[in-house]
């Protein structure tokens, strides 16, 4: 008797600070950085792996950071910040593995969480999946999923969420219209659902989101290509955007459910 080889993963990491910058209305909050993924990763993933990184910083201590870190196995330089989406596709670009894993630098991945994720690909009707995810109603977040155990949501948050290369490949990647950032990860779980598959997550995975110094946790101005936009006028364009987009969307799983 054989066993099935065990699938490959691609952890893309975009990158903007080596250490994220404090929110100082949340001082009193852990901040969790760069160097503190890569550690989880290398301690606790037993799958076979890769570590991408796609660095929109400048800084020199960053650049040397990415170029020389041993448990960094590919990365990309770039000259500007090219936000979210694109730094997406760019990893997915130079990955090789059978999964992407799409993380944040600030999250937090304990022993044997990712394994779990990986599993529940063995249902071939399951396009996307993470630790974390939401209903959406009319084209708003309507609740977050809840439990311990896997269940089927609209949107897989993006902190951390892993789809097939190939399912990713045969959707074209990430809208950069969403550029910097805001609104990619629900615009690709809608069409994970739209092209017929499911968004899985599975709550119940050792893995924390250390989001309170994040951009989008409080108010700034973005540099990216060359231009500048604060998060409130960030956040107006990309849900304009996501509602023309979707404006003929879908019931949500919860709404499709048998009463």
């Amino acid at each position: 008797m054989t066993t099935a080889p065990q699938p490959k993963v691609s952890f893309i990491i975009p990158v903007l600070h080596l250490k994220r910058p404090l929110n100082k209305a949340r001082f009193f909050m852990p901040r969790y950085t760069l160097p503190d993924v890569l550690r989880d990763l290398h301690d606790n993933v037993s799958l076979p792996h890769e570590v991408i990184v796609v660095c929109n910083g400048q800084d020199q201590e960053l650049v040397e950071f990415v170029a020389t870190h041993p448990h960094i196995d590919k990365y990309c330089l770039n000259s500007v910040n090219v936000g979210v989406a694109r730094s997406w596709n760019m990893g997915a670009d130079m990955a090789e593995g059978d999964i992407l894993c799409y993380l944040n630098d600030d999250v937090q991945v304990g022993k044997d969480a990712i394994e779990p994720l990986c599993a529940l690909f063995d249902d071939a009707q399951v396009g996307e999946v993470g630790p974390a995810g939401s209903y959406w109603e009319n084209l708003q977040h309507n609740s977050y999923a809840e439990g311990e155990q896997p269940v089927e949501s609209d949107v897989v948050s993006g902190f951390c969420f892993l789809v097939r290369s190939a399912t990713f490949r045969r959707l074209g990647g990430f809208d950069v219209e969403y550029s910097p950032a805001g609104y990619e990860e629900i615009d690709f779980s809608f069409r994970i659902r739209q092209a017929g598959l499911k968004c899985v997550v599975h709550p119940g995975v050792n893995i924390k989101h250390f989001h309170h110094h994040g951009v989008s946790a409080q108010k700034v101005d973005i540099a990216y290509l060359h231009k500048t936009i604060d998060t409130v006028a960030l956040h107006e364009k990309n849900t304009a955007y996501f509602r023309k987009k979707w404006s003929n969307g879908f019931l949500s799983v919860k709404s499709r459910a048998p009463q």
